[in-house]
């Protein structure tokens, strides 16, 4: 066996791979004995069937296979012994290669692959990236508090309706309806106020809010309601229901907040405007964080190989023709630089997520979401559980990675990259997102190509496909192939 480097002008190299019969007739020989063991065939005893069958049978399949391996394992082997960089995944040179599954005897493999470039960051002499902060507003806080006020109230049921009730009723007979006056639009929600306990009032579905609550309401569903149909009904008011807000009161702040940390008005109003600062983070780190890779990818020039690049995602895409290819190129194009750039950038930083950040992250959101107004130690071993659970959902625990990831990301490039400071209320926010909409978003995700896991080195119809590979325990984060795979970026 044989591996040389053929050095070629420019970003793309090659690598010839030259397997000798001996490389691999002995596994192959294993391997045919080893399914002449578990094949049945027709007129023979399992296990015994003549190894001419079974050569015809699984040979080639299981040449192909081994030959497949050796050229995986002796590619990565030269790019780990040789410290070689490299971008994507290495493919097959058309017309160089020299293989004959039908008459195995030598084979010869040329492969090319891309040389990762080498890229500078100059961070000072770029622009300044900015970085927005939404500072809650006087009407944001006293509805947080309102909503406290209101989860820690007083169930009634009061004489005649008013806005904030809930209302059930009686509709054609027998059938029963439950809807909040809220969802009511302001014409129906006059008609309704001021009544009493079996007033009757009309209602249609064009007097809410949308079709989701009417249907809701009157226990339908969407996708069944009738367009024409205007579902005009005569109701009659059974019960009125009332959350009567608590008081700001000892009681109710032992209640709202059992760790001790808000006893009083003006402290709970400071507590709401981090709660609700803290809401808003993933929104504004989201613009700092396509702002900062719009920046860079529009400062640091980072050179690619276009024609290499187009063989290799349409050797992963299979739909992808050449129309669709140079219509998309460019945002491609920006996508494997900033991939390139993002492990530049984080190379020596400590961007690691483990398996007990992602644990906390969601043992933090479960106690946040549901156990807020609980002492921690009561329901321990209920969080515990549940935390348990979702770490054995696959797509819960990626999500929480990416999202995990991201946020250590963000801290590496604020510490970088300059830094405009900017600071105002969720309106604010909103006009400077509009103002400066991200070039260098995530939105290409879904378009780049995937990373594959093998090297083909025959016809894919004569070979079974690879069993997939069982999650790790410890979720890595997805990239194309801007990485080298021996360097383990």
């Amino acid at each position: 066996m044989n591996i040389k480097h053929e050095n070629v002008p420019g970003q793309v190299q090659e690598i010839v791979i030259e397997i000798q019969k001996e490389d691999y007739a002995e596994n192959v020989d294993k391997a045919l004995k080893k399914q002449r063991r578990e094949v049945a065939v027709p007129g023979f005893r399992k296990g015994n069937a003549p190894m001419g069958i079974v050569q015809k049978m699984y040979g080639k399949n299981i040449l192909v296979m081994e030959i497949d391996r050796i050229v995986n394992e002796q590619i990565d082997k030269y790019f780990k012994d040789n410290d070689v960089k490299y971008i994507f995944e290495p493919m097959p040179v058309e017309g160089k290669s020299q293989v004959d599954f039908d008459n195995p005897d030598n084979f010869t493999f040329t492969y090319e692959y891309a040389m990762r470039p080498e890229v500078k960051i100059d961070y000072k002499s770029m622009p300044a990236v900015i970085d927005f902060t939404i500072v809650p507003g006087e009407d944001e806080i006293n509805s947080y508090i309102d909503q406290q006020r209101e989860r820690h109230g007083k169930y009634v049921t009061p004489d005649t309706v008013e806005k904030n009730d809930s209302v059930s009723v009686d509709f054609g007979g027998e059938k029963e309806a439950f809807f909040f006056i809220r969802d009511l639009k302001e014409d129906a929600q006059k008609a309704i106020c001021g009544k009493k306990v079996e007033d009757k009032v009309s209602l249609s579905r064009a007097s809410f809010a949308n079709d989701a609550v009417f249907a809701r309401a009157f226990d339908l569903k969407v996708e069944e309601l009738n367009a024409d149909d205007p579902y005009t009904y005569e109701i009659t008011i059974k019960r009125i229901g009332r959350i009567e807000p608590a008081e700001l009161n000892e009681e109710f702040f032992k209640a709202a907040y059992p760790n001790g940390n808000v006893t009083d008005e003006k402290s709970m109003k400071e507590d709401a405007k981090n709660v609700l600062a803290e809401q808003y983070k993933p929104d504004t780190e989201r613009l700092f964080m396509n702002k900062a890779i719009e920046t860079l990818l529009d400062n640091v020039k980072v050179e690619l190989p276009d024609e290499f690049m187009k063989r290799y995602i349409k050797a992963v895409q299979k739909d992808m023709d050449d129309e669709k290819l140079e219509k998309d190129f460019d945002q491609y194009k920006r996508s494997f630089a900033w991939q390139i750039l993002e492990n530049t950038i984080v190379d020596g930083e400590d961007v690691n997520v483990t398996r007990a950040d992602i644990e906390n992250y969601f043992r933090d959101y479960f106690v946040k979401s549901y156990f807020g107004n609980f002492n921690a130690e009561s329901v321990k071993d209920q969080v515990d559980k549940i935390v348990a659970d979702a770490m054995k959902n696959q797509e819960y625990v990626k999500n929480a990675y990416d999202l995990l990831y991201d946020k250590k990301l963000v801290e590496v490039l604020r510490k970088k990259m300059n830094i405009e400071h900017k600071e105002g209320d969720f309106k604010a926010f909103v006009a400077e997102l509009s103002a400066k909409e991200g070039k260098a978003d995530a939105k290409t995700a879904e378009e780049k190509p995937k990373k594959t896991t093998k090297r083909k080195t025959a016809a894919k119809a004569e070979a079974p496909a690879a069993a997939e590979a069982p999650a790790e325990e410890k979720p890595k984060k997805t990239r194309a192939k801007s990485t080298k795979k021996a360097d383990k970026e």
